[in-house]
């Protein structure tokens, strides 16, 4: 049986660092919520998305420093946390953040597992076992990583009639 995968709970901006894969890569979401976030799946596409973003060749956590330093200190150069500041202000009081590490993505990807937003490999293509997860992950991590993070940017601005509004044009 094939198991849904999906983002983690939403996580205040303060208690990121507490969940148990921040030091992974994957793909994750800033969501923006002036009341307590729903509890349940995350949904990448919800309104409340302010910024998709990759951690590819990086883990969560450095991704993360470095978007709260620009977004909430005005240092450093992150492109998602610049327009945070500009269009939010600099208040982490109301972000939250999700992920989905790479090991779930290259699961679902691989048809292991069911997920809405990521493409199987095509029927007929036959992946051989045993698979090594570790060993592929060295070998297509940063391009799956970075495909569903911009895939996801595209369903969100085909759904929305635009980017994030963290996201950069």
């Amino acid at each position: 049986m094939r198991t849904d995968i999906s983002f983690s709970p939403w996580t205040s901006w303060k208690d990121r660092n507490s969940l148990p894969k921040k030091n992974e890569a994957g793909v994750y979401l800033i969501g923006r919520f002036t009341e307590q976030p729903p509890s349940g799946p995350r949904a990448p596409l919800d309104e409340h998305v302010v910024y998709i973003g990759e951690s590819a060749g990086g883990r969560f956590r450095s991704r993360w420093r470095s978007f709260g330093r620009t977004a909430f200190e005005g240092k450093g150069r992150h492109r998602g946390g610049i327009r945070y500041r500009q269009k939010f202000g600099g208040n982490s009081s109301e972000v939250y953040v999700s992920i989905l590490p790479e090991n779930e993505m290259l699961k679902a990807f691989l048809g292991f597992g069911k997920c809405s937003f990521i493409d199987n490999i095509p029927s007929g293509v036959k992946v051989t076992a045993p698979i090594e997860f570790d060993a592929l992950l060295d070998e297509i991590d940063d391009l799956l990583i970075k495909y569903v993070e911009r895939r996801l940017i595209l369903l969100y601005a085909i759904v929305h009639g635009n980017r994030p509004p963290c996201n950069a044009d």
